[in-house]
């Protein structure tokens, strides 16, 4: 049962990153427009953050497993309508837009209810959480790794039409896989979730210090990670004429973070959470700002292998404290309203950086991003709410309003 659940993630997981080099260069290729890529995620942007929170009510209802389904199969049909609409009257932006938009209300809720359908799967198949998040974490850095490569290479060999089977195949793929646990992982709560609790989820973050001060780290490192690894590297790397250390970075990214997800889904659960949290975030914290610092190659791939090595346990392990605290029939709102606070978070990042390296430059804008992110971090050990992370178990029924 585990490694089918790992096999639907990482079949969605690969999908969309095929997905995501694939599509840029067909607009491109299409539209002739180099800004029609922007004007796409801009679109898709609001039914986003939409798709976010309500989807997480339509996962509380429905059930985790079916909407994992669901979701796939509509994001597969999303897909492959685009090659189809191409060869029948050829693809506009309009066409690109309402197909993106479509796109985006599918694949949130799909991310949501995998996340949500975590637990079940590891009380189902009676293995600790740890371990699952732990391997969860190894598999989509091996496929965060190699997904954009083989996109590369499919792009150099066919028609980004053609590459674009490549992500619907796997989104049905992943479909296919879930659709085989037992349907009683994952069922849904049904009538016991109603609409008007749709605001439930943010309740729950207010309510709970610790949820909702894990919330806004996370969504600070994403305001940081995100322009670092989007605008400030690439900027760099292209003004050294280098572009091919970008790959070495990500490479090196992810071999920090398969190392480190190995290592906590071996022991994680042996270990203390408080200082695996401290130990995590400082490593990651040394490769943050030697990143940010932009340093030679050498010393820049040092820094990327320290972040990989101290996110992916870190991640893992917020994961199972997240999942321990959310109340059972609130799972899929309360991941929904982090998911939303996560997607507004990185274009916020990039903009922000967008406009300090345009206005300032990009060394002066590096040694603010290492300076917010070191913010970050001392808010973050220094949090009353976070100087414990406890196991805690929840009411099923979500009574406990801590």
């Amino acid at each position: 049962m585990v490694m089918r659940y790992l096999l639907a993630d990482a079949l969605s997981l690969f999908g969309n990153a095929v997905a995501a080099v694939a599509l840029p260069w067909l607009v491109l290729v299409r539209t002739g427009d180099a800004a029609a890529a922007g004007a796409i995620a801009a679109a898709a942007a609001l039914p986003m953050l939409l798709a976010a929170v309500v989807g997480g009510w339509v996962v509380d209802r429905f059930g985790r497993r079916r909407i994992s389904v669901a979701a796939d199969l509509l994001s597969a049909a999303s897909i492959a309508a685009l090659p189809l609409v191409d060869a029948w009257t050829g693809l506009t932006l309009a066409w690109f837009i309402a197909l993106g938009v479509a796109g985006a209300l599918f694949d949130v809720p799909g991310m949501t209810a995998r996340e949500a359908l975590g637990p079940d799967v590891a009380a189902a198949a009676k293995v600790p959480l740890e371990r699952l998040s732990g391997l969860r974490e190894g598999v989509d850095g091996v496929v965060l790794m190699v997904g954009p490569a083989i996109a590369g290479g499919l792009l150099a060999l066919l028609d980004p039409v053609l590459v674009l089977w490549v992500t619907a195949g796997c989104s049905a793929l992943a479909a296919l896989v879930t659709a085989t646990l037992p349907s009683g992982v994952g069922a849904a709560a049904g009538d016991r979730v109603r609409l008007a609790e749709m605001g439930a989820g943010l309740t729950v973050l207010r309510k709970d210090r610790m949820l909702g001060a894990l919330t806004l780290l996370t969504v600070g490192a994403v305001c940081v990670i995100a322009p670092l690894q989007g605008i400030l590297l690439p900027v760099h790397l292209v003004a050294e004429q280098a572009p091919a250390v970008l790959g070495l970075v990500i490479t090196a990214l992810a071999l920090g973070g398969l190392v480190g997800a190995g290592v906590y889904a071996t022991v994680g659960t042996r270990w203390a959470r408080r200082p695996t949290f401290t130990g995590a975030l400082l490593v990651m914290s040394v490769g943050v700002v030697g990143m940010a610092l932009l340093p030679p190659a050498p010393l820049l791939l040092l820094a990327s292998v320290l972040v990989g090595l101290g996110s992916a346990p870190m991640s893992a392990m917020l994961t199972v404290v997240v999942a321990e605290r959310i109340p059972e029939l609130l799972r899929g709102r309360v991941m929904g309203v982090q998911n939303a606070a996560v997607l507004t978070a990185a274009p916020a990042g990039l903009l922000g950086a967008g406009l300090l390296v345009a206005g300032s430059g990009l060394r002066p804008t590096g040694i603010l991003v290492a300076g917010l992110w070191l913010l970050v971090v001392a808010a973050a050990l220094l949090a009353p709410a976070l100087r414990t992370f406890d196991r805690l178990e929840v009411a099923a029924d979500g009574a406990d309003d801590r």
